[in-house]
This record gives C-alpha cells, sequence and structure tokens, in this order.
C-alpha cells in the first residue's frame, strides 16, 4: 500500500512565517546566539527548499557584547528519508550555501562565521520527522477471535521529492495479522508459590 502526502509552497510559508523571527543559541556557556529575521522562501525542483535571508547575531566577548549583523544567510534544505533499525525519518539537511557578516572585526569574522555554520549543523537532528513511528499502528482483533491476534500496519519504507511548488513524500506501507500475548486474569493465574521455610526453623 502505498501513501502520498503533498506539502505546497504556499503551506511551507506559512509555517516558517509562523516560526521566525527565531533565535538559536550558538554557545550557550558564552551567551552567544542568532536571531533569525523571516526569510524568503523558494523550492529548487530536484534539490531541496532553499531560504534566504538576514540575521542579528549576539556575540560576547570577555564580558563585552559585540553586535553583529550577517547581511545575507542562505540555507538549502535538503529532504531525505532516513532507515535507523525499524526507524524512518523525513530528513531536512541544512545546507549553508551563502553567509555574509557586516563590518565586523577581522579578529572574530572567521570564528562566528565557523560558530554559525557549526550551531546550524548541530541543529539537523531536530529537523526530522519520524514518520514510522506515528503512521505504523498495531490494533488488537476482536477477543472472540481464537488464537488471540493483532492487524500490523508498518511504515516500511518512504521517498521523497520536490518540485518546483511542493514538497511530495510516498510511504509505503506492509501489513500483516501477528499473535499477541494476553495476560490472564487475576483469578485465572496460578497462586503463587509459597516461600519454603527450613525444617529446623519451622519444628520451633
Amino acid at each position: 500500500m502505498l501513501l502520498t502526502a503533498t506539502v505546497s509552497k504556499a503551506e511551507v510559508v506559512a509555517l516558517v512565517g509562523a516560526l521566525t523571527p527565531m533565535r538559536v543559541c550558538i554557545d550557550e556557556r558564552r551567551r552567544r546566539a542568532v536571531t533569525l529575521n523571516r526569510p524568503e522562501v523558494a523550492f529548487v525542483a530536484g534539490r531541496g527548499i532553499r531560504l534566504r535571508g538576514d540575521a542579528r547575531v549576539t556575540w560576547d566577548v570577555a564580558g563585552a557584547e559585540i553586535p553583529v549583523t550577517v547581511q545575507v544567510w542562505q540555507v538549502l534544505l535538503v529532504p531525505s528519508v532516513v532507515a535507523r533499525g525499524r526507524s524512518r525519518s523525513l530528513a531536512l539537511e541544512p545546507v549553508v550555501e551563502e553567509l555574509e557578516l557586516g563590518f565586523v572585526p577581522g579578529f572574530v569574522d572567521g570564528k562566528i562565521s565557523r560558530a554559525i555554520r557549526e550551531g546550524i549543523a548541530q541543529k539537523r537532528e531536530r529537523l526530522a520527522w519520524d514518520f514510522a513511528r506515528t503512521l505504523s499502528r498495531r490494533l488488537a482483533l476482536p477477543a472472540r477471535i481464537a488464537p488471540p491476534r493483532a492487524f500490523e500496519i508498518v511504515a516500511a519504507a518512504g521517498d521523497v521529492d520536490v518540485g518546483d511548488t511542493e514538497l511530495r513524500l510516498g510511504v509505503r506501507f506492509e501489513t500483516r495479522v501477528v499473535e499477541r500475548r494476553v495476560e490472564a486474569a487475576p483469578s485465572e493465574r496460578e497462586p503463587a508459590a509459597l516461600p519454603l521455610v527450613p525444617a529446623r526453623a519451622a519444628a520451633r
């Protein structure tokens, strides 16, 4: 069985608009963060979803905050289906295509650029949806059916494609009927064995 879900560009624009401006901590200990303003959204057929905008960086040096302007940042979110064990996830890999800072002292320019790139890379695990866990289901069949069985529908595989105006996720399902374990009612369970008492102790 195949299920196809489509996400339009308009839906992505609305989602990004609801999430931004967004503050991303890149070094909590040193109180360094970047605030991404609302970006432009473009679909790149066969590649991914491109976000482009500007940002502000809070950069702490020896207790003094240096305000930094990111004149342009551009990230391509490359979608793929990742399989790990029984898990199947739709992952969006962030690829930094462009990063242009404003007037920044030379001794921190490279450090800030590197910190932003590393901070974005560290968030990649959060840009994933385990659709197998969400969509797979196990349903018990009626109790009057013997032996006890359950119906399983499992999201076993998937593929993703990006067009000019939409993202399409195809999920392939497997179905099966399996035996299920049923716990006996308390009255039907065997009585618990009494603890053994050594003969010498029992004679006292």
